[in-house]
């Protein structure tokens, strides 16, 4: 359904924004925990509200301290200090299949801060890469935009759709590999450091 051949697509990021491997990129972690960028990262946070993680800690005692718990994570991440807390696991009932749970991990408010203010500098990056059919989770797209996209794929000759769920797919992401597709040399291995931190679970 692509608009652009996949055997034709750079497997790699690297080959995607460099693909002659003559222009230096820079690191990205010192954009990440510019003051500004933290404070856009927190207002996207507290936009979405949500509870808390492992610390209790709720959107309205974090806006409390709201300077002082920048400033440590602007600390934390150009020194190289940063560690996520364990997330919350939180059950969450599957609709229409009685019994059947859907495990939810809930970071707390600062980590979903940190998440949130490396989402704001990588997702300019990854856009262009992703492929036109997918719509999950992206900027500015919708499911009526998938159904659009739908709509255009039969109207322009096919005729089958396959209907199907990936089991526990985010659960199951292999991320060394995902790390592999996406690496950039030099450029994203701060960032690949910082993406790739344990985060333990907590039940």
């Amino acid at each position: 359904m692509s608009e652009r051949p996949i055997s034709q697509r750079p497997r790699r990021l690297a080959d995607w924004l460099n693909p002659t491997g003559a222009r230096k990129v820079h690191s990205l972690v010192d954009k990440v925990y510019k003051r500004k960028n933290l404070e856009m990262a927190w207002e996207k946070v507290r936009r979405n509200r949500g509870k808390g993680g492992v610390d209790d800690q709720s959107i309205e005692e974090f806006e409390e301290v709201l300077d002082e718990q920048l400033d440590r994570l602007h600390r934390e991440l150009e020194n190289d200090s940063y560690t996520p807390q364990p997330v919350r696991q939180q059950l969450i009932p599957k609709p229409g299949q009685p019994g059947k749970y859907r495990a939810l991990g809930i970071p707390t408010i600062y980590d979903r801060v940190c998440q949130q203010a490396v989402l704001n500098r990588l997702g300019p990056i990854f856009e262009p890469v992703f492929d036109d059919a997918c719509f999950g989770y992206r900027p500015g797209r919708s499911s009526k935009d998938a159904l659009r996209k739908v709509w255009r794929e039969l109207s322009s000759g096919y005729e089958w759709i396959v209907d199907a769920d990936l089991k526990d797919f985010f659960g199951s992401v292999d991320h060394e590999r995902l790390m592999t597709l996406v690496a950039h040399g030099k450029a994203l291995d701060e960032m690949g450091n910082l993406l790739s931190r344990k985060v333990e679970r907590n039940s």
